[in-house]
């Protein structure tokens, strides 16, 4: 007899079922077992989901519904959310790290406080975006449309800001490793 009485699924919209487990007592553990088990839930619905803080690290959730769901401090570094749909979707601090977004839909995502350094976010859909405080360095918006010129001159300013500092910090790296082996 398991400990649990509630079997949680993953399904996508058409109601097929991409995972199940009674073995988890919530959908946020559910999607944390599948991820750790490497199964693709490309596609699934988590719409309106509260799948904050799940670790999603390097998975595969191209073409999932997040409409309205909260990944607040969830980690999607390096995770392939190309073609998602995040219309009103709650990223605040969440790691979105090297992550793909290209031709996503985030009408209206906030990415407040969301580390999107070195994310692609070609021809994706930031219009109306939150992106106070988000770490940007190095991140693609190429070809991406954006509801405002202002809005798009300010994410590629600091998109190239953050490189900019980057390589700034990795030459004087570089420097002090020279200047300590001269040293010897």
């Amino acid at each position: 007899m398991s400990l649990f009485n509630k079997t949680y699924e993953i399904k996508i919209l058409n109601g097929k079922v991409l995972f199940k487990s009674n073995k988890v007592k919530s959908l946020k553990e559910c999607v944390e077992l599948a991820v750790k088990e490497k199964v693709d839930i490309s596609g699934a619905n988590f719409e309106g989901a509260d799948l904050s803080g799940v670790n999603f690290n390097k998975a595969n959730l191209s073409g999932v519904n997040f409409n309205g769901a909260n990944l607040k401090g969830a980690n999607l570094e390096k995770t392939n959310l190309e073609g998602v749909f995040c219309y009103r979707t709650n990223f605040k601090g969440a790691n979105l790290k090297e992550a793909n977004l290209e031709r996503a839909n985030i009408n209206e995502a906030n990415f407040e406080e969301a580390n999107l350094e070195n994310a692609c976010l070609v021809q994706s859909f930031p219009i109306d975006v939150n992106f106070d405080n988000a770490k940007l360095a190095s991140a693609d918006f190429t070809g991406a449309m954006f509801s405002s010129d202002e809005i798009k001159e300010e994410c590629i300013r600091r998109s190239k800001k953050g490189l900019d500092a980057e390589m700034i910090k990795n030459a004087q790296n570089l420097i002090r490793a020279a200047s300590m082996q001269n040293g010897k």
